[in-house]
């Protein structure tokens, strides 16, 4: 699904961009491993003559680094993601355990499709800039979990800072089922909506949101 001429969106599990810039193209988050052959042919339909440079991970959970592996193999992209995050990504730590349903969900995810660690090339930390894209570091999702800003646009690839709801027009709060402190994460969702004058928000589960404005001011007001 074409966003902009530009920005693609692969959906499925969790939400995928594929961006195109002047030379190559970039990667946000890999979905499921299952997802891997439709980034593929996502990939090579759109963007044959541009190679696929990099991948950027918004946080460690399967359902946004599971294909990482397979486009690693195919393409040689550099594996981009937070410090705080790395260790995750490449199972040198396990993430920090928490009961209820989502932690028993990820389990059920990571018992059935397994649970490929990948290397990360570049570590990145708040404020850095990787292929035009600002970084943000906003934790309690997880601890390494990061925004993405379109310095040229202010476009928002937000992961699981946020969520929207299927029309578009709603922000929906972090679910508190996944993450590792939910009442960091509320505040970090805040404080990215605070300080962006965000463009268009592209979230990693619900549809986009075109026109945020509206959208921010009621979730502000709800939850600030």
């Amino acid at each position: 699904m074409k966003i902009f001429d530009n920005i693609i969106l692969i959906p499925g599990g969790g939400n995928c961009y594929l961006i195109e810039r002047e030379q190559e193209c970039v990667l946000i988050d890999t979905g499921m491993s299952k997802k891997a052959s439709k980034l593929i042919k996502t990939i090579n339909r759109n963007f044959p003559y541009k190679p696929l440079e990099a991948i950027i991970l918004t946080h460690s959970h399967q359902d946004h680094i599971g294909g990482t592996e397979e486009l690693r193999k195919l393409y040689k992209p550099s594996i981009i993601a937070h410090e705080k995050e790395t260790p995750y990504i490449e199972q040198t730590k396990k993430l920090p355990s928490f009961e209820g349903f989502g932690g028993f969900m990820l389990k059920i995810l990571e018992g059935m499709l397994g649970s490929p660690s990948s290397k990360v090339d570049k570590k990145v930390v708040d404020n850095d800039v990787v292929y035009g894209l600002k970084i943000m570091h906003l934790p309690g999702h997880t601890p390494g979990t990061i925004a993405l800003v379109d310095v040229e646009n202010q476009i928002l690839f937000c992961g699981d800072i946020i969520n929207a709801d299927k029309k578009g027009k709603k922000i929906l709060p972090p679910k508190k089922a996944y993450a590792i402190d939910y009442e960091q994460a509320l505040k970090s969702s805040i404080k990215m909506l605070e300080v962006t004058s965000p463009s268009v928000i592209l979230p990693g589960h619900g549809s986009p949101i075109l026109e945020p404005e509206k959208a921010i001011k009621m979730y502000l007001d709800e939850y600030r």
